[in-house]
Parts: structure tokens; sequence; C-alpha cells
């Protein structure tokens, strides 16, 4: 009988490019989330920035929510920090 593994869909890998963006910026806080997820699957990272999203918008339509990870994840693995596969 042929054994079976569980599907836990895409797993976060390292990216070729080095992040040279502002300390402290959105951009800085999710690359350091992403980074701490690299090599565990794509729904570890989107449940942690569910449960404490690494920053909030304070201006705008989106001030006091969650911006959309979606966003994010492909900011990311588009400026080649991470890959998602």
């Amino acid at each position: 009988m042929a054994k079976t593994t569980k599907q836990t869909g895409p797993v976060i890998g390292q990216g070729p490019a080095k992040f040279a963006g502002r300390q402290g910026s959105a951009r800085a806080l999710y690359h350091a989330r992403m980074a701490a997820h690299v090599g565990q699957p794509l729904t570890a990272f989107v449940a942690s920035c569910a449960a404490n999203p690494p920053s909030m918008p304070t201006k705008g339509k989106l001030a006091g929510k969650p911006e959309p990870i979606t966003g994010w994840v492909s900011w990311l693995t588009r400026n080649g920090y991470f890959t998602v596969a």
C-alpha cells in the first residue's frame, strides 16, 4: 500500500533578494514575520498575521483594520524576497 502524505499547501522559501527597507516600516514588519515562517506552509504565516497583525494602518479607509495579507504575500514574492511553492 502506498504511503500518503498530508497536503499542507504551498511552502514559503527564501528568495534571492536582500531586504533593504526602512526599519520599523510595515514592509519591514511583514518581511520579518514572513522570514520567521520560511520552511513552513503559507497557511501558518496567514494564521500568524490574522491573529496578531504586524502593523495596522492609521490613516485612510483601512485605518484601524488589518491590511489584506494576500497583498503582502504578493508584494514580498514579486520583489524576490520569498518564494511560495
